[in-house]
C-alpha cells in the first residue's frame, strides 16, 4: 500500500487512494485519446472528488508528460508555475462551478480556541480528514453556463480544464447549453462533470460525456486503507485488531460502502454516544430524565447536526428491527432491549418526519435549543 497523505498535504498532490490506482493507470494511460467530456460520479465518501482534483493538477502540471509511460505515473509534480497556480487558487487554465467546491488549503481556517460545550463539539468538526469535505450544493443556472464559454473557446496552447460539480444541480436550460459545448469539442478543453446522483443527470448530457469507474471499490485493499488511516492518524483508539476489523466491517455497512464517509463516522462526534443515545432515550421513555434535561445534556456535548445525525442512524436500525431484520449496529446488541422490540414502524417513522421538519426549520435560522427541545420531546412520546 501507498503512503498515505499527511493530514495536512494538498488535495491535488495527495497520493492516489489504493481502490482508484486501476482507474487512475487507465486514465493517464489514454492520454493522447482523452475524451473531451467525462463523469465521475458515485456516493458521497468514495473518493471521487478527491480523484477529480488531482487528475485536474495532472492535466494541468508542466511537467507531466515526463512521466507518461512510466511506471510511476503518481500525478502532479507539485513544484511547477502551473501546480503553484493550483496551490494559490489562482490558475488561469481553470474554471470551477460552483466556485464554493474550488479546493482551498485545509491549513487556511483561522485556528479557533477549543470551548466547551457545543462550540467544542463544533470545533471538533473541522479535524482533519482524509479528503476535503462534499462542497456544499447549489444551483448551476444557465448563466453559469454561459459565463464559461468565452473561457472554453479562448484559443491555448496548453490544456484547459472545467470542472462542474454536483452537475445533477444543473437546471435544464443549464444542462441545455451545456450540450453545445459538449457537442463541438474544442482542442484541448476538458470538462470534467462530478455527481453524487448521477440519475438526475439529463440523458443527453451522459450520452456525451464518457464515465470513469471510480464507483468500483475492492473491499480488501478499502479495510486495509481504513485500517492504517485510523491506526496511523490515531482517530480512534481501539482495544485490540479484532475489535477495530469489526467497528471498520459495521461502519462500511452504515456508510452503504463509502470508504471516506466510514472514516470520517469513525472518527466523528456523534459515533462515539451511541450507547449513551440509548440510555438517556430509555430514561425519557419510563420517566426517569425530562425532555428538557436531556435536552439540556445533549446541547453541552454535540451540535444540533450531530445529534440529528445521531438520532437517525439510531432510528433507522430501530425501523429494521421493527421489520425483523437485524440491526446494522451489531455491537450495541439492540435486539436486546424490550422498549425497542415494543415499537411500532408507524411510532419511529413520526419522529423521522419529525426530523426532517427541524432540517427544514433550520434553514431559516431557527435557534438550536428549539431543535434540541421538539426532537427530545418527539423521542419521549416514541
Amino acid at each position: 500500500m501507498k503512503q498515505q497523505a499527511s493530514l495536512d498535504e494538498s488535495i491535488y498532490f495527495a497520493p492516489i487512494l489504493p481502490w482508484q490506482q486501476s482507474v487512475w493507470d487507465n486514465l493517464i494511460s489514454r492520454y493522447e485519446r482523452l475524451p473531451h467530456g467525462l463523469l465521475f460520479a458515485g456516493m458521497q465518501g468514495i473518493g471521487k472528488r478527491a480523484f477529480v482534483w488531482r487528475f485536474v493538477a495532472w492535466l494541468l502540471c508542466d511537467n507531466r508528460l515526463q512521466t507518461l509511460g512510466s511506471t510511476n505515473q503518481q500525478g502532479a509534480c507539485g513544484h511547477c508555475q502551473s501546480c503553484q497556480w493550483l496551490e494559490s487558487g489562482t490558475h488561469p487554465d481553470l474554471q470551477v462551478l460552483p466556485l464554493s467546491s474550488l479546493p482551498v488549503a485545509q491549513d487556511s481556517e483561522p485556528k479557533e480556541p477549543v470551548k466547551k460545550g457545543k462550540s467544542a463539539a463544533k470545533s471538533s468538526q473541522k479535524k482533519k480528514r482524509a479528503v476535503a469535505s462534499e462542497p456544499a450544493k447549489t444551483s448551476i443556472k444557465v448563466d453559469d453556463i454561459r459565463e464559461l464559454q468565452p473561457f472554453i473557446s479562448q484559443g491555448s496552447s496548453g490544456r484547459r480544464v472545467c470542472v462542474i460539480d454536483n452537475a445533477d444541480m444543473m437546471t435544464v436550460a443549464a444542462a441545455n447549453a451545456l450540450l453545445k459545448t459538449l457537442e463541438e469539442p474544442r482542442e484541448g478543453i476538458h470538462l470534467l462533470l462530478i455527481t453524487d446522483w448521477p440519475t438526475k443527470l439529463l440523458p443527453t448530457i451522459k450520452s456525451r460525456v464518457q464515465q470513469v469507474a471510480v464507483d468500483q471499490i475492492q473491499l480488501d485493499r478499502v479495510k486495509a486503507y481504513i485500517s492504517d488511516y485510523i491506526q496511523s492518524n490515531k482517530v480512534v483508539e481501539y482495544a485490540n485488531g479484532s475489535q477495530l476489523s469489526t467497528q471498520i466491517e459495521q461502519a462500511l455497512k452504515l456508510a452503504n460502502g463509502a470508504p471516506l464517509a466510514a472514516i470520517d463516522m469513525l472518527g466523528s462526534d456523534w459515533y462515539k454516544f451511541r450507547d449513551t443515545w440509548i440510555k438517556v432515550w430509555l430514561a425519557l421513555r419510563v420517566g426517569k430524565r425530562s425532555s428538557t434535561a436531556a435536552s439540556d445534556y445533549w446541547q453541552k456535548n454535540l451540535s444540533i447536526e450531530d445529534f440529528i445525525k445521531l438520532s437517525e442512524f439510531m432510528l433507522m436500525d430501530f425501523s429494521r428491527q421493527s421489520l425483523g431484520l437485524k440491526p446494522l449496529q451489531s455491537d450495541l446488541e439492540l435486539s436486546g432491549y424490550v422498549s425497542i422490540n415494543e415499537l411500532s414502524l408507524d411510532s419511529i417513522q413520526q419522529v423521522m418526519s419529525l426530523i426532517e421538519d427541524i432540517k427544514l426549520s433550520s434553514y431559516q435560522n431557527v435557534q438550536d435549543k428549539m431543535a434540541y427541545d421538539r426532537l427530545l420531546s418527539g423521542l419521549a412520546a416514541l
